[in-house]
């Protein structure tokens, strides 16, 4: 008499699994980035390597600007971030998102950083949408074009504790 046994598999398998998934959707979205950014970095002649920067660098959200400040697009990152839509951010300067707990020193820093013309790293407090203050680290980087001119600026945001 044989007794069938009930198939059995580690418990855990479903999370590794879930886990990879997880992991190929930062991936893919990952991808849509590089490949929106090397468009533009096509379309404007900028020698800065974007997929190296993307793929080296520890960010949720990424910020392009033109050479003013202005928004030209935000990642779906920065929305998850901020909860301000891509939408709302295009055509606004960074600054939006300052509040009275925002550093002025951290402000000026910035402004000296962005006429130096060079990648520099800041942290500053922010706010998101529905008004709470996050402490926010910003990698900056000016996208130059091959006669060194700086047409926009890359901005690596992340959420820090």
């Amino acid at each position: 008499m044989n007794k069938s046994k009930p198939l059995r598999g580690p418990l855990l398998c479903w999370d590794i699994y879930g886990m990879h998934l997880a992991e190929q959707s930062i991936n893919f979205n990952k991808q849509i980035e590089i490949d929106f950014l090397k468009a533009y970095k096509n379309k404007f002649g900028w020698v800065l390597n974007i997929e190296k920067l993307i793929t080296e660098n520890d960010f949720e959200a990424l910020v392009l600007t033109d050479f003013n400040q202005e928004i030209k697009w935000v990642s779906k990152g920065f929305t998850k971030m901020t909860g301000y839509p891509a939408n709302f951010a295009k055509g606004k300067k960074p600054n939006f998102l300052q509040g009275k707990d925002s550093s002025e020193e951290a402000v000026k820093s910035i402004r000296v950083s962005l006429k130096a013309d060079k990648p520099f790293k800041e942290e500053i407090i922010n706010y998101k949408k529905n008004g709470d203050a996050y402490k926010c680290e910003i990698k900056i980087y000016p996208l130059k074009d091959e006669s060194n001119k700086t047409t926009h600026l890359l901005a690596l945001e992340k959420q820090i504790t």
